[in-house]
């Protein structure tokens, strides 16, 4: 198995896939890795549908624009955020596990102040436009994970963000609408040549100076 470098820096999107059959230990493994990602609040909101069938296969490639190699990977994965994972119930279980396994102990600045954290627990849920982007943005880190994963076992995945049209995505699979299409990552073994590494910022063009002055001596 590759190191978590080594399958970094081999990561590339695979658009054509082997018919060979991916196995179930090996699917396992990947979710294990999106199961153990972290989250804010340990929130944990992504939630997975595994697909080996081909006729599924190929009602996912059509609600993602028709894209090919969706229904040629042997396992499709379709990711979805859970908005109940941002309910105030959810929300007071997720506090009493920070209690139970020690966090609360480990928490510094103003959540280390138990009338601060009591204050944010009494808020209301937020409305569900504000509740996307951070439940997009957990459940990116699993799909991440499981990206990687797959890597080192010597799959290939691609990242597809694209639907023709969310709401039918629940509708195909009876799904509530608390649950949000995310992604879809087809799994399967490369077939052909592996793609070349697209090009990359340098660390100069992603790295920002910071414009304040210095607390020592910068009056």
């Amino acid at each position: 198995m590759l190191t978590v470098w080594e399958a970094i820096k081999q990561r590339r999107s695979i658009r054509k896939y082997a018919p060979d059959d991916v196995p179930q230990e090996m699917v396992e493994q990947i979710l294990e890795a999106a199961r153990l990602a972290p989250s804010g609040s340990n929130r944990q909101p992504w939630r997975f549908l595994v697909i080996r069938d081909r006729e599924i296969r190929k009602e996912v490639c059509r609600m993602c624009l028709g894209q090919k190699f969706i229904e040629e990977a042997p396992v499709v994965i379709v990711c979805f955020g859970d908005l109940e994972r941002y309910s105030s119930e959810a929300a007071k279980k997720r506090r009493q596990e920070f209690v139970d396994s020690g966090v609360m102990d480990t928490l510094s600045g103003r959540f280390a102040d138990p009338s601060f954290t009591a204050f944010m627990d009494s808020l209301p849920v937020p409305p569900r436009e504000q509740l996307i982007t951070p439940m997009v943005a957990n459940t990116y880190i699993a799909i991440e994970h499981m990206v990687l994963m797959a890597t080192a076992l010597g799959l290939g995945t691609c990242w597809v963000g694209g639907f023709e049209d969310p709401v039918e995505v629940n509708r195909f699979f009876g799904l509530p609408d608390n649950l949000v299409p995310i992604a879809v990552i087809p799994v399967g073994y490369p077939a052909g040549a592996i793609p070349p590494p697209r090009p990359r910022l340098t660390k100069e063009e992603i790295l920002l100076k910071p414009k304040v002055k210095s607390a020592v001596g910068g009056r």
